[in-house]
């Protein structure tokens, strides 16, 4: 439907044109907007490292069932594609496509923050891969309290 913001609710704009004509009819909800900011960043990986993305941070963070992710963004300077899966369970798969006159910071899962830049160009890597453990460990309890047995 051409939006290029998330909108309030996914009927705001009738198939026909029409705006939807009940409440919450907006058509630029950050709300929802901070879930897509952490799909980019967090699941697909992509996020800018300086104002209109010449400089790229990639670092996906699989994690419970997802297993494979495809992001892409239209950078000042073209697209920018990034997509990963878990192959077998034990190897992480990436291929990122880097537009021109930009370089990516690339941080695979269980590397350290430093990762390895590259430059323009289309780019494939792997490495091997161990899931981290499902559910995560509660680090506080319901009251906000640190839980005992992480206090080591």
């Amino acid at each position: 439907m051409g939006a290029t913001t998330v909108w309030e609710r996914w009927d705001s704009l009738r198939p026909d044109g029409s705006v939807n004509p009940g409440e919450m009819t907006s058509f630029n909800h950050y709300a929802l907007g901070s879930v897509i900011n952490w799909l980019h960043a967090v699941v697909s990986g992509i996020s800018p490292m300086d104002c209109g993305w010449r400089k790229i941070k990639v670092q996906p963070i699989p994690g419970g069932n997802i297993t494979a992710a495809h992001g892409t963004y239209e950078t000042v300077y073209g697209k920018l594609d990034c997509k990963w899966m878990i192959q077998n369970c034990d190897k992480f798969c990436l291929d990122l496509t880097v537009p021109p006159n930009s370089k990516a910071l690339v941080v695979l899962p269980g590397e350290s923050n430093e990762g390895s830049w590259v430059g323009s160009g289309t780019y494939t890597f792997s490495r091997p891969y161990t899931a981290p453990p499902w559910p995560p460990t509660a680090i506080h309890n319901i009251m906000g309290a640190p839980v005992e047995d992480d206090m080591a």
